[in-house]
């Protein structure tokens, strides 16, 4: 029977609804409503996991400005390390461009196209820039920290270390314990099961430096039917180990890629201090040409004034009757080669201007101007050197002694010496892998499983322990290598030898040129005042008619070639003996590029 109540019916078997829906009763209500929740939560539980799964994937991946963070901090790290170690600076390594080169290039540009009120950067460690009418002037201190500051071949070089340092962090971190991990949620089903699963997995492995290696892996799977209450738990992992134990083994064999990682680091710190050294020298020796043409401009410029006064009075003195024809077209002949004189003069200090501005990085358009009062400077540093004492490599110990201190300062002596012994390192890889291969091997494994209703877990656990052979039965490829191998050991010993006798020769040299640089200074200084009295003295010989045009333009050659030939004796005194330092691995350069002389202080 039906009992109506209210706008409802309800029997013993369930209930209707106003609308006339049946609903079932009791235990059938139940098993519903079950149903229902079990869905809801096992979509919930899915959708939960994709979600937390996102996150942690979101969170791990390797963006490109974190890339770029990390790697930067590490090479950063490492180079700053093993740069102190080897040159003994305090500073940290910095890889990165200085912005006030590019600052400096578009102001030296901006003022080629007419623009008006250029701001010039301050260059750290240099002197305020001495700018007039947009014409950038430098002094030879300034000149090197500038070039120091905008060659690419010295970015280039820092950037070698820099790269280094990375291959040595990845060396490094294949010795390290690595960690993986992954989550996976999966909600699937047809008309006849729903359900959700979900796995997890995590594991991790370790190099050591006596070849072992250990790999472990965990992982969780669970599975759970949305339209039952059925679930299963599942757990299982892994632990492997291998030991070689003749191919492959020992340390120094696991630990070769590491260590040649260090050493090409250590080489391109060197190699990038040599460059400093020879690129100082270089930048002072451009830098010096132009000084020197300047000289040379200007000693063609007074000749030139000296021949035209010369023709000026030889032609009042044919007028008046005093003077054959032919002395007087003499000269006006060497009035119109001094002529010439001044513009090739002109044209090679433009282009060694433009040499220098290149040299220094900067744009060849560029409008800048080395600073004249260098010569002054250069000037009275020789007469003190000349006055100090008569041997002009007094401050440098006997030629056995200086090559043996090039032998061990010099730093591209050390790279190939040094690349000998990773020669000989690659002879010992090259012999270890014609052995057999013989490894020790073992491993556990756990398999366990729930599901709903049961007491515990199925499953259990295994191991298993053993040793792999495989005997050097195949060895052409290895047994060729090793041979070549030992072809390059022998090649890298020769080079070494080549280069210990280069090496030698140029510090024997650069005694030499030493030694002759001062004695043609000596010698040139005593040439310039004997042709300047024998120019002194035939224009009073030739006004008192005792001496001819052609004598008095000869004395005024003389003075000529002997200004230019003081000015260039000069310099190569000075180069001669930054050579020598270079050749001997013993020039110091700071920080700002310039370089130190026997006192510590700048060479300014």
């Amino acid at each position: 029977m039906l009992e109506p109540i209210g706008h409802g019916v309800r029997g013993l078997g369930g209930t209707r609804t106003p609308c006339g829906v049946f609903i079932g009763g009791n235990g059938c209500m139940r098993t519903a409503g079950n149903s229902l929740r079990e869905r809801v939560i096992g979509r919930s539980v899915a959708a939960g996991c994709a979600v937390v799964a996102l996150a942690v994937t979101v969170a791990g991946c390797m963006t490109p400005e974190k890339a770029y963070r990390e790697s930067n901090e590490t090479g950063v790290r490492l180079a700053t390390e093993f740069w102190q170690q080897q040159s003994g600076s305090n500073r940290e390594f910095d890889v990165h461009r200085p912005a006030d080169a590019l600052t400096l290039r578009i102001a030296l540009l901006a003022v080629v196209r007419g623009e008006q009120g250029v701001v010039f950067p301050k260059i750290p460690q240099a002197g305020p820039l001495a700018v007039s009418n947009g014409v950038l002037t430098l002094s030879l201190s300034d000149a090197m920290c500038v070039a120091a500051r905008n060659d690419r071949t010295y970015q280039n070089m820092k950037e070698a270390v820099f790269t280094a340092a990375l291959d040595l962090d990845y060396q490094q971190y294949q010795f390290e314990t690595t960690f993986s991990g992954m989550m996976l949620g999966l909600l699937s089903g047809d008309p006849g099961v729903e359900k959700a699963s979900g796995r997890a997995t995590g594991g991790f492995a370790r190099k050591f430096e006596n070849g072992a290696e250990i790999a472990g892996s965990l992982a969780l799977d669970v599975v759970s039917l949305l339209r039952d209450d059925w679930r299963s738990l599942g757990l299982s992992g892994d632990l492997t180990m291998t030991l070689p134990l003749m191919r492959g083994a020992g340390r120094d064999i696991v630990r070769e890629p590491l260590t040649q990682a260090e050493r090409n680091l250590i080489y391109a710190i060197r190699s990038f201090e040599h460059y400093r050294q020879a690129y100082a020298v270089s930048v002072a020796s451009a830098y010096f040409d132009v000084l020197e043409d300047i000289q040379r401009v200007q000693n063609a410029l007074d000749n030139e004034r000296n021949l035209a006064e010369n023709y000026r009075r030889a032609e009042m003195m044919f007028e008046a009757g005093r003077m054959q024809r032919i002395q007087v077209d003499q000269a006006r002949s060497d009035l119109l080669e001094a002529n010439k004189s001044v513009i090739d003069a002109r044209k090679s200090y433009e282009v060694r201007l433009d040499t220098l501005k290149v040299r220094l990085g900067l744009p060849p358009e560029a409008r800048v101007e080395v600073d004249l009062a260098e010569v002054e400077r250069l000037e009275r540093k020789m007469a003190r050197w000349a006055e100090a004492s008569d041997n002009a490599v007094a401050a440098y110990p006997d030629e056995a002694e200086a090559c043996r201190i090039a032998l061990a300062e010099r730093h591209d002596l050390f790279v190939t010496r040094s690349r000998v012994e990773d020669a000989a390192r690659a002879v010992k890889i090259a012999a270890d892998a014609l052995r057999a291969d013989v490894t020790l091997t073992g491993g556990a494994t756990l398999d366990r499983a729930r599901a709903t209703g049961e007491n515990g877990f199925d499953g259990g656990e295994a191991w298993d322990a053993g040793v792999r052979v495989d005997w050097p039965w195949n060895r052409r490829r290895e047994r060729n290598a090793f041979r070549k191998q030992l072809i390059a050991l022998e090649q890298a010993k020769r080079s070494l030898e080549e280069r210990e006798d280069a090496v030698k020769q140029a510090v024997r040299n650069g005694l030499r040129n030493l030694i002759a640089a001062r004695a043609s200074y000596v010698n040139q200084i005593e040439a310039v005042k004997v042709a300047r009295l024998r120019v002194e003295s035939n224009a009073l010989f030739q006004q008192s008619g005792r001496a001819e045009m052609r004598d008095v333009l000869e004395a005024q050659k003389n003075l000529l070639t002997a200004r230019n030939e003081l000015c260039s004796v000069l310099i190569n005194w000075q180069i001669s003996d930054l050579e020598l330092q270079r050749d001997m691995g013993v020039l110091k350069i700071s920080e700002a590029g310039m370089w130190l002389e026997a006192s510590g202080e700048d060479h300014g």
